[in-house]
């Protein structure tokens, strides 16, 4: 109500003038009444509902919340007007939040904290719903929630609208004007979410959901937030939160196993953090070993008497909403034998074609049960994998499961040999088994940077691949991939992993009493040995590879076993025997039509020549080889024969001729991303030149082959480290 003046800040008057009225309103007002002149009394009564208080429901912020500086900060960047709710340049929009990410990532955490730091920037109060999108119980339809909020900005139950438009319009209504924070929980779709989105400016909507809800950023204009595990720091500083710095500072090591276990999954870490509070007496060392047994680790991570608490139904709320297609290529995840992967191997896992996997794929990104990771390449998170791998036991029959690990692991083994193709085109390959046909065509490489490049991008996948199949009974894969991949892991120097996939293929062999594969495995684990340092494991390895090869009369396999003998005796004690053990092996690969292992044991016999200053005779053997490697266009073995001439050429004392050659070899070994060969080739430049008295060029030859070395943790860097500083 006014007086004749006007005076109660709702509008001016001029009796005077008589000029414009003008009529605003300052804060909340259910009845104005605005007049003139007034004869009598007038009464103005407030309805029933106007002493309802501003809402304050967002539920209680997460103990012990720590991490997430990165996500809060872009929350905070929402908020850049000073008056808060309304971003610059925001003016006409409502500001919408979507927090996305896999089940138990700590999306609703992140939600309710950041609200909780902010709320008192919204003047008019804040709402929360949780939809229950996958969570316990039926979803909470917009209606329903729609008649929750309005109850609490005030509106009567029997004022709520009976139909969804009705409901969404007069919440509009009630927003127009006003500052409110709206935290809208578990969404499982747009569909969902938008009856509930205000139209005011001033407001701020978080929505969390474990689908990417495409639909409200592609419509609304949402701002995408997608949740990844923590860090391992991150997930220790969690558990030092819960349970207390002591005791998880006094046992470092198992405090990480314990991490790495829960596969840096907060909602995880948090069981964890309960166990470990109701069992104050227990070791950190025990705990982990509990958790050791990935057939029993998501028993561990469960609670009895509370859903959300458990990661298994966590998981399985997300699983069973997805569409059967789908279902189905998350269970044959969980046979994939890493844990990132391209489109592809994913295909080839279900018997699927790439245009068939593709848009699956992406239905599990969006459903956040998978993480794209880069173009073409995504990620399953360990918790999640063995999620898969118990969908798969349960649903799937025995056959179908082999017959999925079959498929998977018969494509990786297609894309190694084409990748040692393009890297050592007359590498002796292993035939792929007879099964069933693949859906998808191995990768190709049009070069020899591409395979590698492939190589290393799917070299723990390869490892894991064999590991899988020995443990499965795939014997007739889990023999061949570690022979097919050979050349790979000795170009790129992984002898550890070379090794132990060797180890893996010989039991793989020697349970199916397959004579061939155990040879070719022993040969592997010979040349593994040997560039290890270990010349007495690796004569071992080369004596059996000889026995198991007596019934094959295979001349590759005899002349490799023999040049690597030879070449082991010699080096260590210049055993008089050695060059009759090359030429033992030449004659073998000669017998054989192996014309690139003949060519290596010539340039075995050359360093013998050399050593014994036979420069004529060593030459002659390297330009030997030189030639047959040519006439089979094999880059990498031309390389080395030009490594082997250097080294002659070098004792002859023509040091710019050796430069030369090292050069060229440098050259090739660069291209072909051989650190190690390309080393070796840097130390006989640098060598070359300190003979040739350029002590400048001397120093950075060698100390170009000193930092592979110490990325390597070769133990020749020592010596060439000692070499520099007597240059000095």
């Amino acid at each position: 109500m006014t007086d004749r003046t006007g005076r109660d800040g709702c509008g001016e008057y001029d009796p005077c003038s008589r000029r414009e009225t003008r009529n605003t309103v300052r804060g909340s007002a259910d009845a104005i009444v605005q007049a003139e002149a007034i004869h009598g009394g007038v009464h103005v009564t407030a309805a029933a509902h106007a002493s309802q208080s501003t809402p304050r429901q967002l539920p209680m912020t997460p103990a012990g919340f720590v991490n997430r500086a990165a996500e809060l900060s872009r929350l905070d960047e929402l908020l850049s007007a000073p008056e808060g709710g309304v971003p610059e340049g925001t003016a006409t929009s409502v500001v919408i939040s979507a927090i996305g990410g896999a089940p138990g990532i700590g999306k609703t955490a992140l939600a309710v904290h950041w609200a909780h730091r902010v709320r008192s920037r919204f003047d008019d109060g804040d709402l929360y719903v949780n939809m229950r999108g996958y969570g316990p119980g039926a979803h909470l339809d917009a209606s329903e929630a729609l008649g929750s909020l309005l109850q609490a900005l005030g509106v009567p139950p029997e004022r709520v609208p009976l139909d969804l438009d009705g409901r969404a319009a007069l919440f509009r209504s009630k927003l127009d004007r006003k500052r409110v924070l709206i935290v809208i929980d578990d969404v499982v779709s747009a569909e969902q979410v938008r009856p509930l989105l205000p139209a005011s400016p001033g407001c701020m909507v978080l929505v969390t959901s474990r689908s990417a809800l495409p639909g409200l950023v592609a419509r609304e204009g949402a701002r995408r937030m997608t949740l990844s595990t923590l860090g391992a720091e991150e997930a220790l500083a969690l558990l030092r939160s819960a349970v207390g710095a002591d005791r998880i500072d006094a046992e470092p090591d198992a405090a990480r196993s314990l991490v790495a276990h829960c596969a840096h999954l907060p909602l995880a870490l948090r069981i964890l953090a309960e166990r470990l509070i109701s069992r104050p007496d227990a070791s950190l060392r025990s705990m982990a070993e509990g958790l050791a047994a990935e057939d029993r680790r998501l028993e561990a991570l469960g609670t009895s008497d509370d859903e959300l608490s458990d990661v298994r139904a966590v998981f399985s709320a997300s699983y069973t909403a997805l569409a059967p297609d789908s279902a189905r290529l998350f269970r044959c995840l969980g046979l994939h034998p890493g844990g990132d992967f391209g489109s592809a191997a994913c295909a080839a896992a279900a018997g699927l074609t790439p245009r068939e996997g593709a848009p699956l794929l992406e239905q599990l990104v969006g459903a956040n049960m998978l993480q794209r990771i880069g173009d073409d390449r995504y990620r399953l998170h360990d918790l999640l994998r063995l999620y898969a791998v118990e969908r798969i036991q349960e649903e799937e029959r025995g056959e179908e499961r082999d017959r999925a690990l079959r498929r998977s692991v018969t494509w990786y083994l297609g894309g190694v040999r084409n990748a040692v193709r393009a890297v050592m085109p007359n590498f002796r390959s292993v035939d792929i088994p007879a099964g069933e046909p693949l859906t998808v065509d191995p990768c190709e490489f049009d070069s020899a940077t591409a395979a590698l490049d492939w190589f290393e991008g799917e070299r723990t996948n390869i490892v894991a691949a064999v590991r899988m199949t020995l443990e499965q009974g795939l014997f007739e894969l889990a023999w061949r991939l570690p022979v097919a991949a050979y050349p790979l892991f000795e170009m790129h120097r992984h002898l550890e992993e070379w090794k132990q996939i060797h180890l893996w293929g010989l039991a793989a062999a020697r349970s199916l009493g397959d004579r061939r594969g155990e040879a070719r495995n022993l040969l592997g684990l010979g040349d593994a040995e040997w560039l290890r340092g270990d010349l007495a494991t690796a004569l071992d390895h080369y004596a059996a590879t000889l026995t198991a090869n007596q019934s094959l009369g295979d001349g590759w396999i005899e002349g490799f076993a023999l040049r690597q003998t030879g070449l082991i005796r010699w080096e260590q004690v210049r055993d008089g025997n050695a060059p009759a053990l090359l030429r033992r092996a030449i004659d073998a690969f000669r017998c054989a039509g192996e014309r690139r292992g003949e060519g290596m044991a010539l340039l075995s016999l050359a360093e013998c020549e050399r050593s014994l200053g036979n420069i004529d005779q060593a030459l002659e053997h390297c330009d030997t080889a030189r030639a047959i490697f040519t006439e089979i266009a094999d880059t990498w073995s031309i390389a080395w024969s030009g490594c082997s001439t250097a080294s002659v050429l070098a004792s002859a004392r023509r040091h710019p001729e050796a430069v030369a050659e090292y050069r060229a070899a440098v050259e090739v070994f660069q291209g072909l991303q051989d650190r190690s060969s390309e080393s070796v080739a840097l130390i006989g430049t640098g060598e070359s030149f300190f003979a040739l008295g350029d002590m400048a060029q001397a120093r950075m030859h060698l100390g170009a082959a000193l930092d592979i070395l110490r990325s390597a943790d070769d133990p020749r860097a020592d010596e060439i480290e000692a070499k520099i500083a007597r240059m000095r």
